[in-house]
């Protein structure tokens, strides 16, 4: 009996022990996996915090860019309101001198009129004494002196009315008014600035299948053209002419200032115009974007492209222009493109730290198959 009971408690006792090893084992176990999971969960925050002072970076650096942009937007506000200020002072004083004209005009007339009123009256005075006169002496009996007197009194009361010389009194509206808006708009042009800048093309920097008008205004490619022997040799030692591209430069180079020019492209089915670095590469070169020095707007396959790197901007045009205006801001560092019949805007390009002259740059491109055979023109408006 007291051996039965032994047997029992040696094998409760080692059943216990047995059991607190393993929950010993799970719980060392359990705390294991979750000092795991809680480093993890420290790593989660760190990573949230990181995030976190990103998202406030950004916001701040959001924040600080919205400033910027308003403040540009407050600098053109201001710019726009000074420009227009300028044009109504210009014709506020286009105005008075116009009304100053009309009023001296008007006073010189009537000062005429006036004067001549006056010479007619003092002739009307002096016939109406003349009658008072004769009227006295009819009233005076008759008798011999008054025979005499009367024959003496005509004689002296012969008065004629003398009209004075007619003074110009038709007033005409060509004079004052006429084409007003015309006039004015042909004395703005004098004040404009930019004012159209008079360009030419620089032959000298044209592509042998360039052919550049005699007024260096008109360009346009020949599949066909000729070129001696000779003329290949000098044009290998000019370093300025293209030689890979179509191209040509204008001869006005600018390094400040603004300046606008228009070009024509009408009926053409490709072209590339614009503003480049005097020493961009005249051969083959592996961009011809902003990259290397060119900012320019080009028409392909129907669509108008901004010349931007690494690729070209799609830019939006309800038509494809006839003629495009070309707006330099070299201060600003900034190329703006326009369809210069509506004046819409079509694009704009920051060029960076400009150094040195910029020049215009033109592209005629090829005959596309007969597609594009229309000249390349520099255009002048008619103001």
């Amino acid at each position: 009996m007291c051996d039965v009971l032994k047997f029992r408690s040696s094998s409760d006792r080692d059943t216990g022990m047995f059991n607190n090893h393993m929950k010993d084992t799970n719980n060392n176990y359990s705390k294991s996996l979750l000092d795991d999971q809680k480093e993890k969960l420290i790593q989660a925050i760190k990573k949230i915090k990181h995030e976190i002072d990103e998202c406030y970076e950004a916001e701040k650096d959001t924040y600080v860019e919205a400033m910027d942009v308003e403040s540009q937007f407050e600098d053109m506000e201001r710019e726009i309101q000074a420009e227009f200020q300028n044009l109504h002072r210009f014709l506020e004083e286009e105005e008075e001198r116009d009304l100053e004209r009309l009023r001296k005009e008007r006073d010189r007339r009537v000062k005429v009129l006036k004067e001549r009123e006056k010479k007619i009256a003092m002739q009307g005075r002096d016939l109406e004494r003349a009658i008072e006169t004769l009227n006295c002496k009819l009233k005076e009996e008759d008798s011999p002196k008054l025979l005499k007197e009367i024959k003496d009194l005509l004689k002296r009361c012969e008065v004629n009315f003398i009209r004075p010389p007619p003074v110009e009194s038709e007033i005409f509206s060509g004079q004052f008014v006429g084409p007003i808006q015309y006039r004015i708009w042909k004395h703005m042009k004098a004040s404009l600035y930019p004012n159209i800048s008079m360009l030419t093309f620089d032959p000298e920097t044209a592509h042998p299948l360039l052919t550049v008008s005699a007024g260096d205004t008109t360009v346009h490619f020949e599949n066909e053209k000729q070129v001696v022997k000779e003329e290949e040799e000098e044009e290998e030692k000019n370093p300025k002419r293209f030689h890979y591209y179509y191209c040509v430069m204008g001869r006005e180079g600018f390094s400040h200032g603004r300046h606008y020019w228009e070009v024509d492209v009408r009926g053409k089915t490709a072209w590339r115009v614009g503003v480049a670095k005097e020493n961009v590469p005249r051969g083959e070169m592996d961009s011809s974007t902003t990259a290397n020095g060119f900012w320019t707007l080009s028409l392909k396959n129907g669509s108008i492209l901004a010349c931007t790197h690494p690729k070209p901007t799609l830019v939006r045009s309800a038509t494809v222009p006839i003629r495009i205006g070309v707006f330099l801001d070299y201060e600003r560092e900034e190329v703006s493109f326009y369809n210069a019949i509506t004046m819409t805007s079509l694009f704009s390009f920051f060029t960076d730290s400009l150094v040195g002259p910029v020049f215009p740059f033109y592209n005629p491109c090829d005959t596309d198959e007969g597609q594009n055979l229309s000249p390349l023109s520099i255009f002048y408006p008619s103001l």
